[in-house]
C-alpha cells in the first residue's frame, strides 16, 4: 500500500472514532459533576440574602451572545446573566418577578449563559432557595421542559476562539432568595441572586 493510501486511511479511522470519544469523555466528566454534593448555604429567618455582585464589560460583545453588554455574574469560567434585572442600575443579583411570564404557576426567567473560550468539558447548574422551604430552581435549555439541574458542554460557540452561549430558562417558584452552584471541571462557583 503507497505511504500516502496508508496515512489518509489512518486519518480516516481516527475522524471516525473522534466523535465517540469525545461523547465518551463528556459523559465521564458529566458524572464527575455529578458526584459533587450541593453546598450551598442555609439561611434562618432575618438573615439578608448576601446577593451576588455582577459586572459589565466582563462577557464581550459577540454576535451569538444576547445580552452581552449586561451584568454578568459569577466568577467564571461560566457566567450567568438575568435579563429581568432592568429595574435599576447597580449590578447586584436581584430583579422583579412581576414581569416574569408564568408557566403553570411558576415563574419562567430568561437565563443565558456564557463560558470563556478556553474552558472545554461539561458544566453543571443546580440550585435552590436558601431558607428551610425546600424550592428548588428547575432549568431547562433548548425547548426541553424543566429539570432540577442544567448539563451544558463547552465549547458550544460557532467557531473557534469565540465565548460559549446558550439561551435557557429558570423557573424561580416565588420570590425569595436563591443560589445557583455551577460545577466545571474547573471548580465550583456559587452565585446568590433575590427574587422581589
Amino acid at each position: 500500500m503507497p505511504k500516502h493510501t496508508f496515512e489518509f486511511t489512518i486519518a480516516m479511522t481516527l475522524l471516525a472514532f473522534a466523535p465517540s470519544q469525545r461523547h465518551l469523555i463528556a459523559g465521564q466528566h458529566s458524572s464527575v459533576l455529578k458526584q459533587r454534593p450541593l453546598t450551598l448555604p442555609s439561611i434562618r429567618p432575618g438573615d439578608s440574602c448576601t446577593i451576588a455582585v455582577g459586572s459589565r464589560g466582563t462577557v464581550p460583545n459577540q454576535r451569538h451572545i444576547f445580552g452581552a453588554s449586561g451584568v454578568w455574574f459569577g466568577a467564571g469560567p461560566v457566567y450567568v446573566a438575568l435579563p429581568y434585572k432592568f429595574t435599576d442600575n447597580n449590578n447586584n443579583a436581584t430583579f422583579s418577578l412581576d414581569p416574569v411570564p408564568l408557566d403553570d404557576g411558576v415563574h419562567r426567567a430568561k437565563t443565558p449563559w456564557v463560558s470563556v473560550p478556553s474552558y472545554s468539558g461539561a458544566i453543571l447548574i443546580r440550585g435552590r432557595a436558601l431558607d428551610a422551604s425546600g424550592r428548588t430552581l428547575r432549568f431547562s435549555a433548548s425547548g426541553a421542559g424543566p429539570r432540577d439541574s442544567l448539563h451544558l458542554e463547552a465549547p458550544h460557540a460557532p467557531s473557534a476562539g469565540l465565548w460559549s452561549f446558550w439561551a435557557s430558562s429558570m423557573w424561580v417558584p416565588s420570590p425569595g432568595c436563591y443560589g445557583m452552584q455551577i460545577d466545571t471541571l474547573a471548580g465550583t462557583d456559587i452565585v446568590i441572586f433575590s427574587a422581589t
